[in-house]
């Protein structure tokens, strides 16, 4: 079976860029809920006896504002508070111990606001940085390809559908986030970092066999060639993302609260990443080929 694929590009990506268009807005209503890495504060971990839970989660958020209260496995719960003195923390910690009948935190992690902004700045430019080598490697690897392909249009419409995957993944945490406290966190930036890779190796592979297509077949019209290449690789390009995503499914369902999110993310983003290398990148290609044959025409 041979799908016309290409004949609906435009519909792809006017969908496309309605979910991204959506996922902007959603950032822009409600943000990102950044976790103490991003922001500062403290983490600490008790153990605690069901029965007095719902009573130590409203002395909690009642006590420090801004604080959350969350259930990690069986009778391990997680506190976390915005950026105090070492003082007061000292003394929510003696007064929650003492009012509960508390052992000491299993674990307290603390990170100053300095040092959760520097984090912030660094996750920023890591994907920068790392968007920028992905456009130059893939401009440098596809120089050969021919005629009426372009090396860097190759890398631009690899990186717009990257750029198209981290922009769903941030969208959808700005939902999760604002429903379901979903945190952008050390982990968040880990997982887009995943998902930028997993998006290019996918285009890459269809952009690959588009590139040895093009050299067999130098009389087919572009818009075919891209159509054979996508259909040649679907089935690869779906096996691979579905064991992926089984994978990252049993992770969500068995990890625990401490990678729940991470999973998410990745869930989010390969499922998009699979998407944009089939129904973005390559619709991108044959957009700008009709593009120049309209200017050739024209000129």
């Amino acid at each position: 079976m041979n799908l016309n694929i290409v004949k609906y590009k435009y519909v792809y990506i006017i969908f496309s860029l309605t979910l991204m268009f959506l996922g902007i807005i959603f950032i822009f209503i409600w943000g990102l809920k950044f976790g103490i890495d991003f922001t500062g504060g403290t983490d600490l971990i008790y153990k605690i006896n069901p029965t007095k839970v719902s009573a130590l989660e409203s002395y909690v958020t009642g006590k420090v504002p801004l604080a959350s209260f969350e259930e990690l496995t069986k009778n391990d719960y997680q506190i976390q508070t915005p950026p105090i003195s070492q003082k007061k923390l000292q003394l929510f910690e003696n007064e929650v111990q003492k009012q509960f009948n508390l052992q000491k935190p299993q674990s307290i992690t603390t990170i100053g606001p300095t040092i959760g902004v520097e984090l912030q700045q660094d996750a920023i430019y890591s994907i920068i940085t790392v968007m920028i080598g992905i456009i130059l490697y893939i401009g440098w690897a596809f120089k050969s390809v021919p005629k009426p392909a372009n090396s860097w249009v190759f890398g631009s419409a690899a990186v717009l559908a990257m750029i198209h995957d981290v922009v769903i993944v941030f969208g959808a945490f700005a939902i999760l986030g604002h429903f379901f406290g979903a945190p952008v966190d050390s982990l968040f930036v880990t997982a887009i970092l995943t998902v930028i890779g997993f998006s290019v190796h996918d285009t890459i592979v269809v952009f690959d066999r588009i590139r040895e297509n093009l050299n067999k077949k130098k009389s087919t019209k572009f818009s075919d060639i891209v159509n054979n290449s996508l259909m040649q690789t679907l089935n690869r390009s779906l096996n691979t993302s579905f064991t992926v995503l089984l994978a990252l499914t049993a992770m969500f369902l068995l990890g625990g609260i401490t990678i729940r999110w991470f999973a998410v993310a990745l869930l989010i983003g390969i499922f998009s990443g699979t998407y944009s290398s089939i129904f973005v990148a390559s619709q991108l290609l044959t957009i700008y080929d009709q593009y120049k044959e309209k200017q050739h025409g024209e000129g």
